[in-house]
C-alpha cells in the first residue's frame, strides 16, 4: 500500500510539472484537395494536389495582465509549415510532400524548403517565390552554410526558433546579422 501510494504521488507530481512547463499554442490547419488536369505524352492525366497549411502561435498574456481572468494577450510570431503532397496514380496514397516553413525579414516574408542537403530560402514575391538562397547543413549540424548572390555566411536557429545569419561585410569591414522571425 506503501509503495502505491509513493507511486500514485510521483504521478501526481510528473503530470503537474510537465503540465505547468507547456505554453499553450493556437493552432489553426487547413486542408484542401484540388484536382488537376495535366496533360502528359499526349494523354490527359488527373492529378490530386493536397495542400495542409499549419498555423501556430504561442499563446501569451501581457505582463501587466496576469493576474486578470481575461488579460490582454500579447502579439506573438506566427509559424506557418505549410505541406503539399501530389497523387499521381489515382490510389489512395500520396507520392509527392513539399514541406515550406515561412519566415519574415524586413518585412518580406521568406520560404524555407526543406532538401536533401539543407535547405533553399526564396523570397515570396507576389504569388511566386523567387530564389533568395542555399542553406547547406555544416559538419556539425548545428549551423548551416548560407550563400546568396549578395554574401556567404553562417546561419543557425537560436532558442527562439529565429534564423540568424552572420556574415563578414568587406565594405563595413565588420560582421553583419541578419535575423528571420518566424511569419506572423
Amino acid at each position: 500500500m506503501k509503495n502505491l501510494i509513493y507511486i500514485f504521488s510521483l504521478l501526481v507530481f510528473t503530470t503537474t510539472a510537465y503540465a505547468q512547463s507547456n505554453n499553450p499554442v493556437d493552432v489553426i490547419e487547413e486542408t484542401k484537395v484540388k484536382t488537376v488536369k495535366v496533360k502528359e505524352d499526349g494523354k490527359l492525366i488527373e492529378k490530386k494536389v493536397k495542400v495542409n497549411t499549419v498555423q501556430k502561435q504561442e499563446v501569451k498574456i501581457d505582463p501587466k495582465d496576469r493576474y486578470d481572468l481575461n488579460g490582454n494577450r500579447m502579439d506573438t510570431p506566427i509559424k506557418v509549415t505549410k505541406t503539399v503532397s501530389v497523387d499521381n496514380d489515382k490510389d489512395a496514397n500520396y507520392e509527392t510532400k513539399t514541406k515550406v516553413t515561412y519566415y519574415k525579414f524586413d518585412n518580406a516574408d521568406y520560404a524555407f524548403i526543406p532538401d536533401e542537403k539543407g535547405f533553399i530560402v526564396a523570397v515570396k514575391n507576389g504569388e511566386k517565390d523567387k530564389a533568395f538562397g542555399k542553406a547547406r547543413y555544416s559538419a556539425n549540424n548545428m549551423s548551416y552554410i548560407v550563400t546568396t548572390d549578395e554574401y556567404t555566411g553562417v546561419g543557425y536557429f537560436d532558442k527562439n526558433k529565429t534564423f540568424v545569419i552572420e556574415y563578414y561585410d568587406g565594405e563595413s569591414d565588420g560582421l553583419v546579422t541578419k535575423e528571420f522571425k518566424i511569419s506572423k
